[in-house]
């Protein structure tokens, strides 16, 4: 991974760029991750969002919990890793990072986290805050 002119390039195996560039295409209509595309089979260009900034406002924060969770339902995606390094917060807006490792829905592979998406979701904003 290296930031460059405002992006981040993301280089991995083919298996997780396919897992990646899938979830941000499914996810991306919903606001809760960066813009991207894909370059090669091996490489994905994101927005960079830089560092996350203050929580100021935790209502507004917390608002978008169940929103976050409708659209990993709606577009039948699992992240199974959504501790505070897979999210970037803009203006109390938490954004989803890192979908390597995400499957569909329907996937009967274990996710990294057992917990599952709420839990680790619900877990991770309320202590972010």
């Amino acid at each position: 991974m290296w930031r460059e002119n405002g992006h981040i390039y993301k280089k991995q195996p083919m298996t997780l760029c396919d897992n990646e560039w899938y979830a941000l295409q499914g996810m991306y209509p919903t606001g809760y991750v960066p813009k991207a595309e894909r370059l090669d089979k091996e490489v994905i260009r994101m927005e960079d969002l830089g560092s996350s900034e203050p929580i100021t406002d935790i209502e507004s924060f917390m608002h978008h919990l169940p929103q976050i969770l409708r659209a990993l339902k709606e577009a039948a995606l699992r992240h199974g890793d959504l501790t505070k390094y897979a999210l970037v917060v803009k203006d109390n807006q938490p954004f989803v990072i890192d979908w390597g490792e995400s499957r569909h829905w329907y996937d009967p592979r274990p996710d990294k986290r057992r917990e599952g998406d709420e839990f680790w979701l619900t877990k991770t904003m309320q202590e972010m805050c």
